[in-house]
């Protein structure tokens, strides 16, 4: 337990030794068009509009910039696996990362779907009760370098609550491992129901 603790210490740090690096706090300010531009190759999974082609795959479109340019760093440095991205991420300079964040921020919000209003109603209140507003905003519409949930498609959220809970995905602070440690496999559909309902 003490070396868990200590290693996710050790990635915190790490972590946000590198976000202050004079190389961010000297950036150039995020630019979106260029953003666009560089987001070619994102375009082929996360689509132009920030809608993704595949209900594994996250909508990036109105997400923090924030929390995709975090999302990222981790993809570059390993400490987050996913798909290709890795690959994808090493390439990218940091203010690549920060335009491209910049571009996908920008755009409308995924809209809403429709679903089952017994699991909607159910992932509502556990929400409620996980206190997951506190962190991810009143609608889940994500916040500085929390994470969108709202629009999200429920199969991708689903496979990564499930991977939070397992660890199979890192979890840099414990706060989402923590949250995800005592739900159900109902539990977490009726949250990725009630996640996708929102606009």
């Amino acid at each position: 337990m003490k070396v868990v603790i200590k290693t996710k210490a050790i990635l915190w740090v790490a972590f946000f030794t590198i976000l202050s690096s004079p190389l961010l706090v000297s950036a150039a300010p995020p630019d979106a068009a260029a953003g666009k531009v560089k987001a070619q190759t994102c375009f082929a999974c996360h689509g132009e509009s920030g809608i993704s082609i595949s209900s594994e795959i996250p909508n990036l479109a109105a997400q923090p910039a924030l929390s995709i340019t975090y999302q990222l760093i981790q993809f570059r440095g390993q400490q987050r696996k996913g798909g290709a991205m890795e690959a994808l991420a090493a390439a990218l300079s940091d203010q690549d990362m920060r335009d491209i964040a910049a571009y996908y921020a920008a755009l409308p919000p995924p809209p809403a779907k429709s679903g089952n209003a017994d699991k909607i109603a159910k992932g509502q209140q556990i929400a409620g009760t996980q206190y997951c507003n506190s962190c991810h905003g009143a609608q889940l519409q994500g916040q500085k370098h929390i994470a969108r949930l709202a629009g999200q498609s429920p199969e991708y959220l689903i496979t990564q609550l499930k991977n939070i809970r397992s660890g199979a995905r890192i979890d840099m602070d414990g706060t989402m491992g923590s949250a995800a440690r005592g739900l159900s496999d109902d539990d977490i559909e009726s949250l990725a129901a009630y996640a996708a309902s929102l606009n």
